[in-house]
């Protein structure tokens, strides 16, 4: 007669060790998926919005305006008379997001659309936050 061998009580380390596989995976996602979003170069406040729709996801070349006129392309500063140069490539149709700050003032916002439609930008895209009641 053939008997199944003693089952032997499991510890308490056997339970936790794949509690502790989950965490460090979750910490390799979130390290990884915290990378992907692209910083300016430079502090920004964009403006609130009320409005609850949601928001297109944000490609890797932004445009970026600072409230002191700075401007930086996915990343890299760029000069105002670069900027035509820097959106050469992009393609045709396709919307430009624009994260600008809040505090500034209408005629250099302006002034940089005139710029971007010089440049071939049909459609712009101005990410804003969602203001909070």
């Amino acid at each position: 007669m053939i008997l199944a061998p003693p089952k032997r009580p499991r510890s308490s380390e056997e339970n936790i060790l794949p509690l502790i596989n989950i965490v460090f995976l979750l910490l390799i996602f979130f390290m990884l998926a915290g990378v992907l979003a692209q910083h300016p170069p430079f502090e920004l406040t964009p403006p609130s919005t009320a409005q609850t729709e949601e928001s297109t996801q944000l490609n890797n070349r932004v445009l970026s305006l600072a409230a002191d006129g700075r401007i930086a392309l996915g990343g890299e500063t760029l000069e105002r008379g670069a900027l035509v140069d820097a959106l050469a490539d992009w393609p045709k149709g396709k919307p430009l997001q624009v994260r600008a700050d809040g505090h500034i003032k209408a005629g250099a916002l302006t002034e940089l659309f005139a710029t971007l439609r010089e440049a071939g930008i049909a459609e712009i895209n101005l990410l804003t936050q969602h203001k909070t009641p």
